[in-house]
């Protein structure tokens, strides 16, 4: 083939294989850009449902805050009787766990102005009762005292304005809600009026029940919000200020989840009911005064006033106002706990967010790249397959080539002796008999080739059925030589026959088998004639546990090149040399052998070393190995 055509054919799988690698390119790229949205997705994803998490608890804590919280008129009309109600209405207007809250207590400034008073609600009774501080409640009067007495530097006629959360003492845990004055009007502008509903010193307090929220509350909206489903996919980490969590989820002790390595997390239980906060003045502006020691504009309250900050202990964030507008109602001093709550964090099964996400990326990246793989190996297939269907083409070519050839000179020398005997040029009888013979000889080579080429289709074609019967191969290959004799003396070559003692029949095609010795034994004429001797010899041996009969043909020739020797059994393929010294021979005859001796359910092999000849053996299992098959 020339080189043009042979670039040219090149071509199609070359670029097959560079669009292939562009594809792999742009695959990795598009690949990365996913693994980066699939993550950027993944965290707004987990954040929201941990906020949404958050939010739900905070807002059932924030339904008993609303439900509980009384007015400063409720302290002096009735106040126990108030409260009763208030925790039955709670109860009946659909609180999902009614024995979260409990107990119930009031406190107040004593008659001293420093120390605090408490009494606690007889549930279900109407009435109150004086105790002394449990050891329980310690941490909420030490949040109640971070409240500052009223700084000396301010005037007696000052109107003092208090912004105030909710305050949550998660160690207890507990809810302090302010008691409130009447909401007032502070100012307006325009259509809209600012009204604040100051709180007083007093203040209701519930304990809750830290079992029903740590073995009841958080479970149930874990399972809520990260449904069971999802087990594996989340571990789940609820802390508050104490070092183990309050609940877990698919963790062990040595893969702890912290707020620190945790893929997204999200404060609750610290103030659950800022909203209502913000009904008065919005979360922004209540931060820029909890911040500022400045002066606050009055477009954003309402009201001219100035800030300062007192300094409880840390946690804690207390703010007082003082009103400068002589319009500004009176008003009280209040607490601010800005700080604290629980925390819940997640992070993913898989370790975190960016583990999960570059195990998806690596599996997709296999099986993308395994996908390209198996194009590309189909492209290599397509490419062998072609050289090689290239190669088998031309080697029918010259198949056909040879046969024609071989078939051209036995036609040509039968035609010239018919010619001449037709013509009486031979009129001697012995003269006439070598044309009779020569013309018998020339017939026989003729019918050899056509019944090689149609065995080898038959066999092929598994066309013909092998007719097996018991068979002496000892006899059979003497036959062989016998009839071979003619060949073997044009050749000059001398036939050594050796046969042991103990061979036994074989189960095969006595035609077959024939031909498959005559091909073995024409071969060794053809190529290593020279060395003037061939040997056939019939042995017994086991070969994997099986007894064979090994029939083998051995030559003094030049013996087969290495390049050569692992192809001598594909059909139509002739070695370099025999091409070379334009041997006869149509490729087909060692192909035959091996097919023949595969049909049988043996093997034909080849040994030869270059200068010392070549030898072929037919390995045929004995008669009993074949029994039923």
């Amino acid at each position: 083939m020339s080189a043009p055509r042979l670039r040219l054919r090149l071509v199609l799988p070359i670029g097959l294989i560079l669009l292939v690698v562009v594809l792999g390119t742009l695959q990795y790229r598009w690949l990365g850009q996913v693994s980066e949205a699939e993550r950027a997705q993944l965290q707004r994803s987990l954040n929201q449902r941990a906020r949404e998490f958050a939010d739900q608890f905070d807002s059932l804590i924030g339904f008993a805050y609303a439900r509980l919280g009384v007015t400063e008129d409720a302290v002096t009309n009735d106040l126990w009787r108030r409260l009763d109600e208030k925790v039955s209405n709670w109860k009946a207007a659909g609180a999902p766990h009614p024995d979260l809250v409990k107990a119930v207590y009031f406190t107040r400034r004593g008659t001293d102005g420093t120390s605090r008073t408490l009494e606690q609600l007889v549930i279900g009774t109407g009435t109150g009762q004086a105790i002394d501080w449990p050891e329980r409640l310690t941490p909420v009067l030490r949040v109640l005292d971070r409240v500052p007495p009223r700084p000396t530097d301010v005037p007696p006629t000052a109107q003092l304005l208090a912004l105030s959360r909710t305050s949550v003492v998660e160690s207890v845990p507990a809810l302090i809600i302010p008691v409130t004055q009447a909401p007032r009007a502070v100012g307006t502008s325009g259509n809209v009026m600012m009204a604040i509903q100051m709180p007083t010193s007093a203040a209701v307090i519930v304990e809750l029940d830290r079992e029903v929220l740590t073995n009841r509350v958080l479970p149930e909206l874990v399972e809520r919000v990260f449904p069971e489903r999802e087990a594996g996919q989340y571990h789940i980490a609820i802390r508050g200020s104490g070092p183990a969590p309050l609940y877990s989820r698919g963790i062990t002790d040595a893969d702890e989840v912290t707020p620190a390595n945790a893929d997204a997390t999200a404060t609750f239980f610290a103030a659950p009911h800022r909203e209502m906060f913000t009904r008065t003045i919005t979360e922004g502006q209540m931060l820029s005064w909890e911040l500022s020691t400045s002066i606050v504009p009055a477009s954003k309250t309402g009201v001219a006033v100035s800030a300062r900050t007192a300094q409880p202990p840390t946690g804690n964030v207390s703010i007082m106002v003082q009103e400068r507008s002589a319009q500004a109602p009176a008003a009280g001093q209040v607490f601010v706990t800005a700080l604290g709550g629980w925390t819940i964090a997640l992070r993913h099964g898989a370790g975190s967010l960016d583990a999960a996400v570059n195990q998806a990326r690596r599996r997709n990246v296999v099986i993308s790249f395994s996908i390209l793989s198996v194009l590309a190996f189909g492209v290599g297939i397509i490419v062998v397959n072609a050289r090689r269907s290239e190669k088998l083409a031309a080697q029918q070519m010259d198949f056909v080539a040879t046969v024609s050839h071989e078939l051209r000179t036995p036609l040509a020398v039968i035609r010239s002796a018919a010619q001449n005997l037709s013509a009486g040029v031979v009129d001697d009888p012995a003269k006439a008999k070598r044309y009779g013979e020569l013309i018998e000889a020339e017939g026989r080579r003729l019918t050899d080739m056509v019944e090689e080429v149609l065995e080898f289709a038959g066999l092929s074609g598994q066309r013909r059925a092998l007719a097996l019967k018991a068979v002496d191969v000892v006899s059979l290959v003497q036959d062989v030589v016998s009839s071979s004799a003619n060949l073997l003396s044009a050749a000059h070559v001398e036939a050594d026959v050796t046969v042991a003692e103990d061979v036994p029949l074989v189960n095969g095609d006595e035609e077959a088998l024939r031909r498959a010795i005559s091909n073995l034994l024409a071969n060794a004429l053809k190529h290593g004639a020279d060395g003037r001797w061939v040997g056939l010899s019939v042995t017994r041996h086991t070969q994997d546990g099986r007894d064979e009969v090994h029939i083998a043909v051995s030559d003094r020739g030049r013996g087969i090149d290495a390049e050569d020797l692992a192809r001598v059994f594909e059909p139509f393929y002739r070695g370099r040399h025999a091409l070379d010294q334009q041997i006869q021979g149509n490729g087909l005859g060692l192909s035959l052998v091996q097919r023949i001796a595969e049909a049988h359910g043996g093997r034909a092999t080849v040994t030869s070393t270059p200068g010392q000849g070549a030898t072929f053996t037919l390995q045929l299992p004995v008669a009993a190995d074949l029994v039923g098959v």
